[in-house]
């Protein structure tokens, strides 16, 4: 199988009412791979080695309903996991309970071929975000980040990236628990989004690391009044979060990663902030390495503080003049 189509196979559950010459006709020349097959009748084994990415079942196929034939369909252990369109007749539209059937998609009968590859393509693109996106904050993940970030890097205009990281986060939860440590981090969230989204605009870009790492994105001139206005919105509200007594002593006993005993201060953000605008950036690698030294200074200050990209070579010439660090807390 040729790269082109490596990752896009589809497999078809057809009947008489989806002609499969006409869909596998459509979908191959739109770069899909189908495959046609009935369930009791599958060669699973070979499936498992070359996945399909989603599967295209019509109502009728195997002579079963559309309720039945996804029924079979998500309790196969493997093809359970896979996004699933089901073809369904115009007039049983109303019939089916949508809710609990557990399809990502429907099409009705009759149909258009160029149709159905345009809702493929919407599914796999909706199914991607929905994987990327973290369960807790519902921002993007991993590779929307890598994808926008590789988007600004090629289209030669000026931005900033921010990388920020809660610090004494682990301590927090590890006093007072994972459910309170979610709250930091969905109003992290809510802090990030409302700022960029006032201050950036649709220029801005806010995305979830993972943990307590976040990364957001804007045009170079609008980028320190956001890390300003994140840090004193930040920690204006995190001492809530403590109980009485560790808010009123400013820290909290806990333990460090090596299991000694040690006093933690009240959370505070290390920014980290790169921008192309003195040297230029060629890959997106690039900015994670610029990046992790950036904090590494940052996190080394008290309080809530940003460092930002004062470069003048490239980073292979990273120098000890290559941050300006601003430090926001009292």
């Amino acid at each position: 199988m040729s790269h082109a189509t490596a990752g896009r196979r589809i497999l078809l559950l057809h009947n008489e009412l989806t002609p499969a010459l006409t869909m596998t006709t459509a979908l191959e020349k739109a770069g899909f791979h189908v495959i046609e097959g009935n369930l009791p009748d599958l060669a699973l084994h070979e499936l498992v080695h070359d996945p399909p990415c989603l599967v295209l079942a019509a109502e009728g196929a195997g002579g079963h309903s559309v309720e039945t034939l996804t029924r079979n369909l998500k309790l196969d252990a493997f093809l359970g996991r896979l996004p699933l369109i089901v073809f369904v007749r115009d007039s049983r539209l109303n019939d089916i309970d949508w809710g609990s059937l557990g399809v990502d998609d429907f099409i009705t009968i009759p149909y258009s071929p160029e149709g159905v590859v345009h809702r493929i393509r919407l599914c796999l693109s909706r199914l991607t975000r929905s994987l990327d996106a973290n369960p807790l904050t519902r921002l993007p993940g991993n590779t929307t980040i890598l994808f926008e970030t590789t988007a600004r890097i090629q289209s030669g205009q000026p931005f900033a990236l921010a990388y920020i990281d809660i610090d004494n986060f682990k301590s927090f939860n590890d006093r007072y628990g994972y459910g309170r440590g979610d709250e930091v981090l969905v109003v992290a969230c809510r802090i990030l989004t409302t700022v960029v989204g006032e201050l950036a605009g649709p220029e801005g870009f806010v995305g979830h690391v993972g943990g307590d790492d976040f990364v957001f994105m804007s045009r170079p001139d609008t980028i320190d009044a956001i890390c300003q206005t994140v840090i004193k919105r930040f920690d204006l509200v995190i001492p809530d979060f403590y109980d009485r007594d560790d808010r009123l002593k400013g820290y909290i006993d806990s333990v460090d990663r090596r299991g000694n005993k040690e006093q933690f201060p009240i959370m505070s953000l290390s920014i980290a902030v790169v921008t192309n605008e003195r040297v230029p950036i060629a890959h997106p690698g690039d900015v994670s390495k610029i990046a992790s030294e950036l904090k590494k200074r940052a996190k080394a200050l008290k309080g809530s503080v940003y460092v930002k990209d004062q470069r003048s070579h490239a980073i292979d010439a990273f120098s000890e003049t290559t941050d300006s660090t601003v430090p926001l807390s009292d």
